[in-house]
Formats: structure tokens, sequence, C-alpha cells
């Protein structure tokens, strides 16, 4: 059987609302003797896929047009390059790759092969594109930069989304006591997640809730981290996710509170620790919504996940 030359991408040739989202057909990406190609079936779509979309991240990132968005997926790998060793054409593996202007909204990606992992057997495609780059996010959060540890307590707030329900089981499987703000139709998916506390955001304010923790995790921004500030330990710890605010300098200082902005980065390591976890049963990944790879789907799908209030993964199934 040939390789194609072409493929099917979901593409911007301009930065804007969901609308800018178009398909269009390009050439197959050629890989490098340490890539990776891979035949890709289903597609993680983040908050950091539509943030780039609409211009946010153009200066950190200055990629020409057209770009394919996307940096998280599952498939079957069609090709290896020449020094890569591990991988065969036919297996199944789950990856997240580094920003690029040829990401995963397409038919093929190629990929470094550190920053792949073998998909486990026991669980689908779908659930297996959902963990990478979410998992590993929360992964680099709660352990590298929030060093946190077995016995202490961890605050995940916003424990219902893609990274924050990923957060909860990490925390609880390393040995951490879990507390968590979710609204109240989420506060059973949570507890069945892992949480030992739940704060109900929509009844009371975690402020006046929650003892001081030894690490907050900060995937929510605005008012909440500066909040979380009067609930964290003296010499305690807040990792955030999202943008500074201008007054979490000052804060940190005052409170004797470490606080950091962490930008997550591929890693093998971590991803097959992932994966491993994924594949004992001792990780889940809850699928919010998953559609077929048109145009239309992906731009409901980025417009559901700009409300910020999407509960567990948005998957693409190519």
């Amino acid at each position: 059987m040939t390789k194609p030359n072409k493929m099917k991408a979901i593409v911007i040739n301009e930065y804007g609302d969901a609308s800018k989202l178009v398909a269009q057909t390009l050439p197959l990406p050629s890989i490098k003797a340490n890539q990776v190609l891979v035949k890709v079936v289903s597609v993680g779509v983040n908050p950091i896929d539509w943030k780039t979309r609409s211009g946010l991240r153009q200066q950190r990132y200055p990629f020409k047009f057209p770009i394919i968005l996307g940096q998280e997926m599952a498939g079957v790998v069609s090709e290896v390059g020449a020094e890569v060793t591990g991988f065969k054409p036919g297996d199944a593996v789950m990856g997240y790759g580094t920003p690029s202007n040829r990401g995963t909204y397409a038919e093929f990606y190629a990929i470094d092969a550190d920053q792949l992992t073998h998909k486990p057997i026991t669980v689908s495609f779908q659930e297996a594109a959902g963990l990478s780059l979410a998992g590993t996010t929360a992964w680099e959060a709660l352990f590298n930069a929030g060093q946190l540890k077995s016995g202490q307590t961890v605050l995940i707030l916003a424990g219902s989304g893609g990274v924050g329900s990923l957060a909860i089981q990490l925390a609880k499987n390393a040995g951490a006591h879990v507390i968590t703000t979710t609204s109240t139709k989420n506060i059973d998916f949570v507890t069945k997640l892992g949480a030992d506390q739940v704060v109900d955001y929509t009844a009371a304010d975690f402020t006046k809730e929650v003892n001081p923790v030894d690490l907050v995790f900060d995937t929510l921004g605005g008012q909440n981290q500066l909040a979380a500030f009067k609930v964290t330990k003296p010499s305690g710890r807040i990792i955030s996710i999202v943008e500074t605010l201008p007054q979490t300098a000052e804060l940190s200082k005052q409170a004797h509170v470490y606080f950091e902005k962490m930008n997550a980065a591929p890693a093998h390591e971590i991803i097959s620790q992932l994966s491993a976890q994924l594949g004992a049963g001792k990780l889940k990944v809850p699928l919010a919504k998953q559609l077929s790879f048109t145009v239309a789907n992906v731009r409901e799908l980025h417009q559901l996940s700009e409300t910020g209030h999407v509960v567990g993964k948005l998957i693409l199934n190519v």
C-alpha cells in the first residue's frame, strides 16, 4: 500500500474567532531522523488551541500561515526516522508535541520520538488522545514546580476541567490530601475522581472553607489567583498555568509564598508514566464530548472550550 503524499487538515489562515477554521489539503509532513510520522486517530482539543487561533500567542509563537492547530493526539505509527528506536510502523501511540504550525488537527502528524509513548492496549484512542498534554501539565505543576509529596494537602482550583480532573487523580495517587473547587452539578464527579474535600464555588468562598494548604494549583487565574494566597501556608506554593496578575508578585512577598507561572513542556518520561497509570486503571480520562473530524465540529469544540465550563476532555476523531 503506497503512502499518500497529501492529507486533510483543519487550519487557520488568519487569527480570529472559530469561523477562521477551514479545511485544507496539505503535503504530508516529512520527518527528521529523530521523528515519527503518526496516522492520527484521535485528537485532544485544549484551551491552548483556541488561544493560538485567536492570536493570543502570536508574539511568543510567530508561526507562518497556514497554521494547523493542536498538540495532543493518539494514532498509529506510519513511518519512523533513521535514528528512532522503540517504535515501528503499526504501533499504537499517544503523545504531545512542541508548539508548531503543523499540529495535530490533521490526518498525519510528525512528532519527536521522545514526545511519544505506546498507547496502553486496554484503553481507547480517544482516552489516550486526551491524556498527554493535560496530564503532563497537571504532573509538572503538581510534582515538578509544586513539589507535592505524600501526606501534603493540595487545593486544585476547577477540578472538573480537563487538567483539573487529571490533577485530582495524580495527586491522590501520590498520597496527597486533595481539595478542589467546582460547581454544584459536578460535586459527585470530582468526588468520584478522588477529591477528599469539595468546595461548591456557587455557594461558598473557598477562602472561608479551606484550612491552609501546602500547594494551590491555579487553573483559573483572575481573583481566584489572588484569593489563593489566603489559604496557602507560609513557605507553601502556588503554581499557575494561566496569566499572572500585576498584584501577584507583591502578594507572594507579603505572604512568604512561592508563586510560579508554569508552561508545560512535553517530556517522554512523564508521558510514559501517565500511560502506565492509564493502562493500570489508576487514571481515567473523562470524555466531555467527542466528534468526528469536520470543520463544523472543530468550531463547535472550540466554542465549548471557550466557555470555560467543560467537564472532562474534548476529542476529535479523525
